[in-house]
Protein backbone atom coordinates (compact mmCIF):
# COMPACT_ATOMS: atom_id res chain seq x y z
CA UNK A 1 0.00 0.00 0.00
CA UNK A 2 1.37 3.44 -1.01
CA UNK A 3 1.67 5.81 1.66
CA UNK A 4 -0.13 8.80 1.33
CA UNK A 5 0.73 12.28 2.80
CA UNK A 6 -1.59 14.94 3.57
CA UNK A 7 0.53 18.11 3.40
CA UNK A 8 -1.13 21.31 4.27
CA UNK A 9 -0.64 24.93 6.64
CA UNK A 10 -0.88 23.92 10.08
CA UNK A 11 1.08 27.03 11.03
CA UNK A 12 -1.88 29.30 11.06
CA UNK A 13 -5.66 28.75 10.50
CA UNK A 14 -6.68 29.64 7.11
CA UNK A 15 -9.65 28.46 4.96
CA UNK A 16 -7.37 25.73 3.26
CA UNK A 17 -6.43 24.42 6.41
CA UNK A 18 -9.80 23.85 7.73
CA UNK A 19 -11.17 22.36 4.84
CA UNK A 20 -7.91 20.49 4.55
CA UNK A 21 -8.53 19.04 8.24
CA UNK A 22 -12.29 18.25 6.93
CA UNK A 23 -10.77 16.16 4.26
CA UNK A 24 -8.12 14.20 6.85
CA UNK A 25 -10.61 13.28 9.24
CA UNK A 26 -12.90 12.27 6.32
CA UNK A 27 -9.93 10.07 4.31
CA UNK A 28 -8.72 8.87 7.50
CA UNK A 29 -11.52 6.49 7.55
CA UNK A 30 -10.74 4.48 4.54
CA UNK A 31 -6.96 4.74 5.17
CA UNK A 32 -4.16 5.89 6.99
CA UNK A 33 -3.46 9.18 5.69
CA UNK A 34 0.28 10.92 6.84
CA UNK A 35 -0.27 14.91 7.65
CA UNK A 36 2.38 17.36 7.32
CA UNK A 37 3.09 20.75 7.79
CA UNK A 38 3.59 22.33 4.93
CA UNK A 39 6.38 24.55 6.50
CA UNK A 40 8.30 21.50 6.72
CA UNK A 41 8.12 20.48 3.22
CA UNK A 42 11.51 22.05 2.18
CA UNK A 43 13.05 19.70 4.89
CA UNK A 44 11.76 16.27 4.33
CA UNK A 45 13.84 13.89 1.87
CA UNK A 46 11.07 10.66 1.62
CA UNK A 47 11.89 7.04 1.24
CA UNK A 48 8.77 5.70 1.04
CA UNK A 49 7.46 6.72 -2.01
CA UNK A 50 4.57 8.30 -0.57
CA UNK A 51 1.56 10.16 -2.80
CA UNK A 52 1.34 13.40 -1.85
CA UNK A 53 -1.72 15.39 -1.29
CA UNK A 54 -0.37 19.06 -1.24
CA UNK A 55 -3.39 21.59 -0.76
CA UNK A 56 -3.02 24.52 -1.69
CA UNK A 57 -1.13 23.49 -4.85
CA UNK A 58 0.06 26.66 -6.33
CA UNK A 59 1.52 28.47 -3.39
CA UNK A 60 4.11 25.83 -1.86
CA UNK A 61 5.02 24.37 -5.66
CA UNK A 62 6.46 27.77 -6.13
CA UNK A 63 7.99 28.45 -3.01
CA UNK A 64 9.78 24.92 -2.40
CA UNK A 65 9.85 24.41 -5.91
CA UNK A 66 14.12 23.84 -5.96
CA UNK A 67 13.22 20.93 -3.16
CA UNK A 68 10.55 19.40 -4.64
CA UNK A 69 12.00 19.05 -8.14
CA UNK A 70 14.96 17.51 -5.80
CA UNK A 71 12.85 14.76 -4.52
CA UNK A 72 10.13 14.60 -7.45
CA UNK A 73 11.87 10.99 -8.52
CA UNK A 74 11.36 9.52 -4.87
CA UNK A 75 7.48 9.97 -4.61
CA UNK A 76 4.34 8.28 -6.09
CA UNK A 77 2.91 11.82 -6.63
CA UNK A 78 1.50 14.61 -6.32
CA UNK A 79 -2.02 15.46 -6.33
CA UNK A 80 -2.84 18.74 -6.34
CA UNK A 81 -6.26 20.43 -4.48
CA UNK A 82 -6.93 24.35 -4.84
CA UNK A 83 -9.30 26.57 -6.36
CA UNK A 84 -9.83 28.74 -9.38
CA UNK A 85 -10.54 32.48 -8.23
CA UNK A 86 -11.36 33.72 -11.52
CA UNK A 87 -12.35 32.58 -14.96
CA UNK A 88 -8.66 31.62 -15.62
CA UNK A 89 -5.26 30.61 -14.38
CA UNK A 90 -1.75 32.07 -15.66
CA UNK A 91 0.77 29.94 -17.14
CA UNK A 92 2.67 29.74 -14.78
CA UNK A 93 -0.33 27.88 -12.65
CA UNK A 94 -1.08 25.63 -15.87
CA UNK A 95 2.95 24.46 -15.59
CA UNK A 96 2.59 23.85 -12.42
CA UNK A 97 -0.54 20.99 -12.70
CA UNK A 98 1.77 19.48 -14.98
CA UNK A 99 3.61 17.73 -12.15
CA UNK A 100 0.88 16.35 -10.76
CA UNK A 101 -1.07 13.40 -10.80
CA UNK A 102 -4.57 14.88 -10.41
CA UNK A 103 -6.19 18.00 -9.09
CA UNK A 104 -9.17 18.29 -6.91
CA UNK A 105 -11.26 21.54 -7.15
CA UNK A 106 -14.32 22.44 -5.11
CA UNK A 107 -16.45 23.55 -7.70
CA UNK A 108 -17.40 23.48 -12.08
CA UNK A 109 -16.71 26.77 -11.94
CA UNK A 110 -13.00 26.19 -10.63
CA UNK A 111 -12.56 23.15 -13.42
CA UNK A 112 -13.77 25.20 -16.27
CA UNK A 113 -10.68 27.79 -14.95
CA UNK A 114 -8.48 25.39 -15.44
CA UNK A 115 -9.62 23.22 -18.71
CA UNK A 116 -10.30 26.39 -20.51
CA UNK A 117 -6.65 27.56 -19.26
CA UNK A 118 -5.01 25.00 -21.02
CA UNK A 119 -5.02 21.90 -18.08
CA UNK A 120 -4.16 18.61 -19.25
CA UNK A 121 -3.88 16.58 -15.90
CA UNK A 122 -7.40 15.19 -14.77
CA UNK A 123 -9.31 17.83 -12.52
CA UNK A 124 -12.00 16.07 -10.47
CA UNK A 125 -14.99 18.33 -8.83
CA UNK A 126 -14.96 17.66 -5.18
CA UNK A 127 -16.90 20.08 -3.47
CA UNK A 128 -16.76 21.22 0.05
CA UNK A 129 -19.46 20.16 2.82
CA UNK A 130 -20.97 20.97 6.29
CA UNK A 131 -21.15 19.75 9.38
CA UNK A 132 -24.58 17.60 10.56
CA UNK A 133 -25.14 20.59 12.93
CA UNK A 134 -25.54 22.77 10.02
CA UNK A 135 -29.07 20.64 9.41
CA UNK A 136 -30.32 20.10 13.03
CA UNK A 137 -33.21 23.14 14.06
CA UNK A 138 -31.61 26.03 15.63
CA UNK A 139 -30.80 26.31 18.96
CA UNK A 140 -31.24 29.38 21.69
CA UNK A 141 -29.58 32.16 20.38
CA UNK A 142 -27.06 32.98 23.32
CA UNK A 143 -24.25 34.91 22.01
CA UNK A 144 -26.41 37.51 20.48
CA UNK A 145 -29.17 38.10 22.79
CA UNK A 146 -28.59 41.67 22.22
CA UNK A 147 -29.46 41.58 18.65
CA UNK A 148 -32.39 39.19 18.92
CA UNK A 149 -34.25 41.66 21.40
CA UNK A 150 -33.69 44.64 19.21
CA UNK A 151 -34.75 42.52 16.22
CA UNK A 152 -37.49 41.51 17.78
CA UNK A 153 -38.78 44.73 19.28
CA UNK A 154 -38.40 46.81 15.88
CA UNK A 155 -39.42 44.11 13.63
CA UNK A 156 -36.15 44.37 11.40
CA UNK A 157 -35.32 42.09 8.81
CA UNK A 158 -31.23 41.14 9.26
CA UNK A 159 -29.03 41.38 6.18
CA UNK A 160 -25.43 39.48 6.44
CA UNK A 161 -21.81 39.58 4.76
CA UNK A 162 -18.94 37.98 6.08
CA UNK A 163 -15.49 39.87 4.97
CA UNK A 164 -12.25 37.84 6.55
CA UNK A 165 -10.26 38.74 3.88
CA UNK A 166 -9.75 39.95 0.20
CA UNK A 167 -12.22 42.99 0.42
CA UNK A 168 -12.81 43.90 -3.23
CA UNK A 169 -13.20 39.78 -4.09
CA UNK A 170 -15.84 39.66 -1.66
CA UNK A 171 -17.77 42.29 -2.98
CA UNK A 172 -17.46 44.65 -0.23
CA UNK A 173 -17.93 47.60 -1.72
CA UNK A 174 -21.05 46.22 -3.76
CA UNK A 175 -22.44 45.79 -0.75
CA UNK A 176 -21.88 49.30 0.53
CA UNK A 177 -23.72 51.03 -2.12
CA UNK A 178 -26.67 48.11 -2.11
CA UNK A 179 -26.98 48.62 1.23
CA UNK A 180 -26.81 52.40 1.48
CA UNK A 181 -29.88 52.59 -1.35
CA UNK A 182 -31.86 50.23 0.93
CA UNK A 183 -31.19 52.18 3.68
CA UNK A 184 -33.00 55.30 1.21
CA UNK A 185 -36.31 53.38 1.37
CA UNK A 186 -35.99 51.46 4.06
CA UNK A 187 -35.01 51.57 8.04
CA UNK A 188 -36.21 48.17 8.91
CA UNK A 189 -33.33 46.44 6.88
CA UNK A 190 -30.13 46.56 8.94
CA UNK A 191 -27.03 45.02 7.38
CA UNK A 192 -24.50 42.88 10.45
CA UNK A 193 -21.13 42.52 9.09
CA UNK A 194 -18.87 39.99 9.91
CA UNK A 195 -15.11 41.48 10.10
CA UNK A 196 -12.15 40.26 11.61
CA UNK A 197 -10.78 43.95 13.17
CA UNK A 198 -13.03 46.34 14.69
CA UNK A 199 -12.30 49.20 12.98
CA UNK A 200 -11.86 50.60 9.36
CA UNK A 201 -13.19 52.75 6.90
CA UNK A 202 -15.83 50.38 5.44
CA UNK A 203 -16.94 50.29 9.24
CA UNK A 204 -17.57 53.64 9.71
CA UNK A 205 -19.51 54.06 6.33
CA UNK A 206 -21.73 50.71 7.85
CA UNK A 207 -22.43 52.19 11.30
CA UNK A 208 -23.04 55.82 9.65
CA UNK A 209 -25.97 53.98 7.62
CA UNK A 210 -27.09 51.83 10.79
CA UNK A 211 -25.52 48.66 10.06
CA UNK A 212 -23.88 46.64 13.16
CA UNK A 213 -20.29 44.89 13.09
CA UNK A 214 -19.23 41.91 14.79
CA UNK A 215 -15.16 41.29 14.86
CA UNK A 216 -12.69 38.85 15.92
CA UNK A 217 -13.13 34.86 15.18
CA UNK A 218 -16.25 33.24 16.19
CA UNK A 219 -16.42 29.27 17.00
CA UNK A 220 -18.60 27.46 15.44
CA UNK A 221 -21.93 27.87 17.85
CA UNK A 222 -21.31 31.21 17.23
CA UNK A 223 -21.42 31.11 13.53
CA UNK A 224 -24.79 29.06 13.26
CA UNK A 225 -26.43 31.32 15.81
CA UNK A 226 -25.56 34.46 13.48
CA UNK A 227 -27.12 32.61 10.56
CA UNK A 228 -30.17 31.49 12.24
CA UNK A 229 -30.60 35.29 13.78
CA UNK A 230 -30.07 37.00 10.55
CA UNK A 231 -32.39 36.40 7.37
CA UNK A 232 -30.96 37.22 4.05
CA UNK A 233 -26.94 36.59 3.12
CA UNK A 234 -25.21 39.41 0.70
CA UNK A 235 -23.10 36.79 -1.12
CA UNK A 236 -21.80 39.25 -3.57
CA UNK A 237 -18.45 38.49 -4.22
CA UNK A 238 -16.60 38.46 -7.86
CA UNK A 239 -15.29 35.07 -7.70
CA UNK A 240 -13.77 32.47 -5.24
CA UNK A 241 -13.55 28.85 -6.29
CA UNK A 242 -16.50 28.07 -3.97
CA UNK A 243 -17.84 30.49 -0.69
CA UNK A 244 -18.31 28.33 1.91
CA UNK A 245 -20.40 31.08 3.88
CA UNK A 246 -22.85 30.93 1.12
CA UNK A 247 -23.58 27.33 1.57
CA UNK A 248 -23.66 27.97 5.36
CA UNK A 249 -26.16 30.62 5.32
CA UNK A 250 -28.28 28.55 2.61
CA UNK A 251 -28.11 25.48 5.23
CA UNK A 252 -28.82 27.29 8.21
CA UNK A 253 -32.31 28.89 6.06
CA UNK A 254 -30.90 32.53 4.92
CA UNK A 255 -32.03 33.04 0.91
CA UNK A 256 -28.59 33.94 0.03
CA UNK A 257 -28.78 36.59 -2.59
CA UNK A 258 -26.20 36.22 -5.51
CA UNK A 259 -24.49 36.94 -8.87
CA UNK A 260 -25.99 34.17 -11.73
CA UNK A 261 -22.16 33.24 -12.74
CA UNK A 262 -19.45 32.33 -10.45
CA UNK A 263 -18.73 28.79 -8.18
CA UNK A 264 -21.52 29.35 -6.13
CA UNK A 265 -24.24 28.34 -8.86
CA UNK A 266 -23.55 24.54 -7.91
CA UNK A 267 -24.97 24.50 -5.02
CA UNK A 268 -27.19 28.01 -4.98
CA UNK A 269 -31.11 27.47 -6.36
CA UNK A 270 -31.64 29.93 -9.35
CA UNK A 271 -34.89 32.01 -7.11
CA UNK A 272 -31.74 33.29 -5.01
CA UNK A 273 -29.51 34.52 -8.28
CA UNK A 274 -29.58 37.86 -9.91
CA UNK A 275 -28.10 39.12 -13.31
CA UNK A 276 -24.57 39.99 -13.00
CA UNK A 277 -21.88 41.48 -15.80
CA UNK A 278 -18.57 40.06 -16.14
CA UNK A 279 -15.84 41.95 -14.33
CA UNK A 280 -12.23 42.58 -15.68
CA UNK A 281 -10.14 40.96 -13.12
CA UNK A 282 -10.71 39.50 -9.48
CA UNK A 283 -7.47 39.08 -8.12
CA UNK A 284 -5.47 41.68 -9.45
CA UNK A 285 -2.12 41.38 -11.01
CA UNK A 286 -1.95 37.89 -8.85
CA UNK A 287 0.76 35.64 -10.03
CA UNK A 288 -2.60 32.59 -10.04
CA UNK A 289 -5.79 33.79 -11.04
CA UNK A 290 -5.70 36.27 -13.88
CA UNK A 291 -9.05 35.88 -15.39
CA UNK A 292 -11.98 37.58 -14.98
CA UNK A 293 -15.22 37.40 -12.49
CA UNK A 294 -18.92 38.44 -12.23
CA UNK A 295 -20.05 41.19 -10.65
CA UNK A 296 -23.70 41.43 -9.14
CA UNK A 297 -26.12 44.24 -10.85
CA UNK A 298 -26.57 46.35 -8.00
CA UNK A 299 -29.78 47.42 -9.23
CA UNK A 300 -31.32 44.30 -9.55
CA UNK A 301 -29.58 43.48 -6.06
CA UNK A 302 -31.76 46.08 -4.21
CA UNK A 303 -34.60 44.95 -6.35
CA UNK A 304 -34.22 41.51 -4.72
CA UNK A 305 -33.12 42.36 -1.34
CA UNK A 306 -36.74 44.12 -1.26
CA UNK A 307 -38.73 41.40 -3.11
CA UNK A 308 -37.44 39.28 -0.64
CA UNK A 309 -37.72 41.06 2.19
CA UNK A 310 -41.57 41.31 1.62
CA UNK A 311 -41.81 38.27 0.80
CA UNK A 312 -39.25 36.52 3.44
CA UNK A 313 -41.60 33.51 5.03
CA UNK A 314 -42.63 32.32 1.47
CA UNK A 315 -39.43 32.33 0.36
CA UNK A 316 -37.64 30.85 3.75
CA UNK A 317 -40.23 28.57 3.00
CA UNK A 318 -38.72 27.72 -0.48
CA UNK A 319 -35.19 27.36 1.16
CA UNK A 320 -35.88 24.67 3.71
CA UNK A 321 -37.45 22.73 0.74
CA UNK A 322 -34.64 22.82 -1.55
CA UNK A 323 -31.90 22.49 1.24
CA UNK A 324 -34.14 19.03 2.42
CA UNK A 325 -34.18 17.81 -1.40
CA UNK A 326 -30.66 18.97 -2.74
CA UNK A 327 -28.60 20.44 -0.10
CA UNK A 328 -28.77 17.44 2.81
CA UNK A 329 -28.18 14.64 -0.26
CA UNK A 330 -25.15 16.54 -1.78
CA UNK A 331 -22.99 18.35 1.28
CA UNK A 332 -22.17 16.45 3.99
CA UNK A 333 -18.81 16.10 5.05
CA UNK A 334 -20.06 12.05 5.14
CA UNK A 335 -20.44 12.38 1.03
CA UNK A 336 -17.89 14.25 0.46
CA UNK A 337 -15.38 12.11 1.96
CA UNK A 338 -16.05 9.36 -0.09
CA UNK A 339 -16.11 11.23 -2.88
CA UNK A 340 -12.77 11.83 -1.90
CA UNK A 341 -11.52 8.65 -1.41
CA UNK A 342 -13.00 7.84 -4.85
CA UNK A 343 -10.18 10.36 -6.57
CA UNK A 344 -7.52 9.27 -4.01
CA UNK A 345 -7.64 5.40 -4.59
CA UNK A 346 -7.41 5.67 -8.16
CA UNK A 347 -3.73 7.03 -7.83
CA UNK A 348 -2.31 4.28 -4.79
Amino acid sequence: MVTVWYVYPQWRKVSFSIIAEHHIAELQKYMRIYTVDELALPNIYPFSDPLIILHPLFYPMVKYARHIERIYNRIHGIIGVDVADSDRITNLAVSITNYCEAIIVPSKWSRDAYVNSGVTTPVYVIPHGLEKTYFEKPKEIKAFQDLLKLKQERKLTYLLFFCWHSEYRKGLDLVLKVYDRIRQERKDIVLITKFMTKEGKPHRIIRRLGGIIIAGWLTEEQKLELYDLCDIYLGFSRGGGFELNFLEALARGEIVVAADRGAWTDYLPDFCLVKSHPCPYVLKDNPIHCGRGAEIDVEKAVDKVLEVTDNLEDYKARVREYVDKVIKKNYTWENIGQMLYNVIKKYI
